[in-house]
C-alpha cells in the first residue's frame, strides 16, 4: 500500500463518504435506478419524436447509446452542453487514477471532498483535474489537499450554479414559454455554452489573481500585526439578518438564497466606498467589520441598518464595541469581538447598539440614548447605547 493510499484509508473511512451538498442547488437532479424502482416510475419508451431527437444528437456528435440514454432520461440539454465543452465521458475511475498517478481511494476521497460526483464514465477534464491534484500531492500533505479541495469545491459550485441559473432564466425558460421543443432548446444551450465557456474560464482566472493579490496583502498585514504587537486597538462590529433562523423554517432554499444575496449586496454597496471600514468575513446571515475607531464604523453600520424596501422582509441590525483585539491570520479575537456579537443579538430590527463605554465618543457625532440595564450573556450587566443617527448641525452647535 502506497503512502497516499495509506493516508486515505486511515481517515476513519472518510474516503467512502459522499460529498454533502450545502444546498439544494448542488443536487444532480437525477435519481439512481434503485430509487426509480422504489417509487415505481414507469420505464420510459422512445416515441417517434424521441427517435428523431436521437438522430439529431448523433449528427451533432453524440454516440447513439449516449443519445438514447439522454432522451430517455430527459437530459438532452445537459448532454449537448457537455459535448460542447469537451466533457464527454470515456474513462473509468480506475483509468483516470492510472493516467494521473493517483491511487483510486485517494482520487475518490479528494473528488468527494471537492463535491465532484464519481460518474460511470469520466472525461478528459476529469483526467486533467486529477493530474493537477497529483501535482499538489507532490508538495503538500494529503489532508491539506483535501481541505483545499473542499473549500474550492464549495466556492466553484456556487459560481457554477450562478452561471447555470443565468442561462436558465435568460435562455431556457423564455424558449420553453415560447413553445420550443427539447432539441431547439438544447442546440441553443449548446451554442451559449460554447460562447460562455472560454470567457467564463478566463474571467475566473482573472478573478482568482485579483482575490489572491488582495488576500496576500491582508495576510502580510495580519502577520506583521501578529508579529509586532500582541494586541491592536480597533472597533469591531457585526451586522446580521433579524430572525434568519425562523425565516429559514418558513421559506424555501431559493428564497433564503435571495435573502442572503440581498444582504451581501447591501454590504457591498455600503462598504465598498469606505476605506476606513473593512469586511473581515461573512458568517452566513451576518458580517463582521472592523475600523480604526468607532465613528466611521458606527456611521457605516447606520447606513447598513437604514430601512430600505428591498430588505423589508429581512431587516438588519448591528452591534458595536471597541478595545484591544488579537490579530490572527486575518481574523480578530478578544472581548470587544464577543461583546459586539452579543449586542447584535439583542438589538432591535433596523437598530445599532454600541458598548456603554462608547457613549461619550459617539454622542459628539450621533444621536444616542442609553437603554435600560441589560444582562448580556458572557459579559454581565451592561447599559448599551442605541445609536440613532447623525446629529443635526444645529444640535452640534448647541
Amino acid at each position: 500500500m502506497s503512502e497516499r493510499e495509506d493516508g486515505a484509508l486511515s481517515a476513519a473511512g472518510e474516503a467512502d463518504l459522499p460529498a454533502r451538498p450545502t444546498s439544494a442547488g448542488e443536487l444532480t437532479g437525477q435519481l439512481p435506478a434503485f430509487v426509480r424502482d422504489a417509487v415505481g416510475l414507469p420505464v420510459p419508451v422512445l416515441d417517434e419524436d424521441d427517435i428523431e431527437t436521437v438522430r439529431a444528437l448523433q449528427e451533432l456528435g453524440v454516440e447513439e447509446h449516449d443519445a438514447r440514454r439522454a432522451v430517455l432520461e430527459r437530459r438532452v440539454p445537459l448532454v449537448l452542453a457537455q459535448q460542447v465543452v469537451g466533457d464527454t465521458g470515456r474513462y473509468t475511475l480506475e483509468e483516470v487514477a492510472e493516467r494521473s498517478g493517483l491511487d483510486v481511494p485517494v482520487l475518490r476521497r479528494i473528488r468527494s471532498s471537492a463535491g465532484l460526483p464519481t460518474a460511470e464514465r469520466l472525461s478528459d477534464n476529469d483526467v486533467r483535474w486529477a493530474e493537477l491534484v497529483s501535482g499538489l500531492l507532490d508538495v503538500l500533505p494529503l489532508d491539506v489537499v483535501v481541505r483545499s479541495a473542499r473549500a474550492r469545491g464549495a466556492a466553484l459550485a456556487t459560481i457554477a450554479r450562478s452561471d447555470v441559473s443565468m442561462i436558465r432564466d435568460e435562455l431556457m425558460l423564455p424558449m420553453r414559454q415560447a413553445g420550443a421543443d427539447d432539441l431547439t432548446v438544447s442546440v441553443a444551450l449548446a451554442e451559449m455554452a460554447r460562447s460562455l465557456e472560454p470567457v467564463s474560464r478566463e474571467l475566473l482566472e482573472a478573478d482568482y489573481r485579483l482575490h489572491l493579490q488582495a488576500q496576500l496583502g491582508s495576510e502580510l498585514v495580519a502577520v506583521a500585526a501578529r508579529t509586532n504587537a500582541q494586541e491592536v486597538e480597533l472597533s469591531v462590529g457585526f451586522v446580521d439578518v433579524v430572525g434568519y433562523t425562523a425565516l429559514s423554517a418558513r421559506i424555501d432554499p431559493a428564497g433564503l438564497d435571495q435573502v442572503l444575496d440581498r444582504f451581501e449586496q447591501r454590504i457591498i454597496e455600503v462598504i465598498s466606498e469606505r476605506s476606513d471600514v473593512h469586511v473581515v468575513k461573512y458568517l452566513g446571515d451576518a458580517v463582521m467589520l472592523v475600523a480604526p475607531d468607532p465613528i466611521p464604523l458606527a456611521d457605516a453600520m447606520l447606513d447598513l441598518t437604514a430601512e430600505i424596501e428591498f430588505l423589508a422582509d429581512s431587516p438588519l441590525r448591528g452591534g458595536l464595541a471597541h478595545g484591544d483585539v488579537l490579530v490572527r491570520e486575518g481574523d480578530y479575537f478578544g472581548p470587544p469581538v464577543n461583546l459586539a456579537a452579543r449586542l447584535t443579538d439583542i438589538a432591535r430590527p433596523w437598530r445599532v447598539l454600541a458598548a456603554d463605554e462608547l457613549h461619550e465618543a459617539l454622542t459628539t457625532v450621533f444621536d444616542t440614548r442609553r437603554i435600560l440595564p441589560t444582562r448580556i450573556r458572557g459579559v454581565g450587566l451592561r447599559r448599551p447605547v442605541a445609536v440613532r443617527g447623525r446629529r443635526d448641525e444645529d444640535d452640534e452647535e448647541e
